[in-house]
């Protein structure tokens, strides 16, 4: 039986900081609803420290908010908030889909009541963070001193960059900023896995933008995780930008995610086939918003 020395449950940011100053790295770890770490405690693929610091009873890391920020909306999810919870939210159904649909489609209902967007994120690849990804989500941290505000997306490369080097400091949340929705906008996530359980995805992907009535896309941001870490698609953003949808446009685009979206090869998928998994998933999404804004009538009339 896994069983560590002493579980540590403060009520406050700095308590929780202040615990860790009197510990090794070794000796601890932070602890939201640990169902991911369970996994790789109980299959011996990482060694539980002598102490857990439990996040949970920490009252502002468990919300979802809306505010202004220097004139624009925002909304931010506390890193503590469950992922059933994500689901059931009114604010960002209407605001993050993506996000609420991944969510939805991680492991069985019984997870999705303990397991946190803080511990999603964690991971460095979890579903959660390319329907972030695409809102240029910020983190908002607590150092010990003061807060520190980081994009996601650099945080993700950062990572990658320490080789995978623990971060010392404490998520409070992550925010977004969000617009009034037109019926110019369209979003979406998917996600390619072996199955409906707590393991990492095959390859996900999220995208948002919007397509006016002459079926040009504007203002797109795409996101795809199964490579290394999970990352904005920025060049094939560019080239649909301001871009008249066209079938030759998404043959264009179609190599450009390939070659632009760094998958590795896992015991379960080659990186040639996440690659191609991945640029099917976007080009059929963006076809299915282009069609159903009256593409292909548009080219068979011109």
């Amino acid at each position: 039986m896994i069983e560590p020395k002493k579980i540590w449950r403060p009520n406050n940011v700095k308590d929780a900081w202040e615990i860790q100053t009197n510990l090794k790295p070794s000796e601890y770890c932070f602890v939201s609803g640990g169902t991911w770490l369970r996994t790789q405690w109980e299959a011996d693929l990482k060694e539980m420290p002598s102490n857990l610091i439990s996040l949970e009873q920490i009252h502002e890391m468990k919300e979802v908010k809306e505010s202004l920020s220097f004139g624009r909306r925002e909304i931010s999810v506390g890193s503590q908030v469950t992922l059933a919870n994500c689901i059931k939210h009114p604010l960002l159904s209407e605001y993050l889909s993506p996000l609420v649909e991944a969510c939805r489609q991680i492991a069985a209902p019984s997870i999705r009541n303990v397991a946190t967007i803080g511990g999603n994120i964690y991971t460095a690849s979890g579903d959660t963070i390319p329907a972030f990804l695409i809102h240029n989500a910020r983190m908002h941290w607590f150092n010990g001193k003061q807060m520190e505000t980081e994009l996601m997306e650099e945080w993700l490369i950062g990572l990658q960059a320490n080789e995978w080097r623990r971060d010392q400091r404490i998520l409070i949340d992550i925010s977004v900023e969000i617009d009034e929705r037109s019926n110019d906008d369209f979003s979406f996530f998917q996600k390619v896995g072996r199955r409906e359980t707590f393991t990492a995805s095959l390859v996900t992907v999220a995208g948002k933008g919007k397509i006016n009535k002459e079926g040009t896309f504007q203002e797109v941001s795409l996101a795809a995780g199964g490579g290394p870490i999970p990352l904005r698609l920025s060049h094939t953003e560019s080239e649909l930008q301001n871009t008249e949808g066209s079938e030759d446009l998404f043959e264009t685009i179609f190599p450009m995610i390939t070659k632009e979206f760094n998958a590795t090869s896992d015991p379960f998928a080659t990186s040639n086939y996440k690659k191609t998994t991945v640029a099917n998933l976007i080009i059929s999404e963006l076809f299915e918003q282009w069609d159903g804004n009256g593409g292909v009538s548009n080219v068979a009339g011109s």
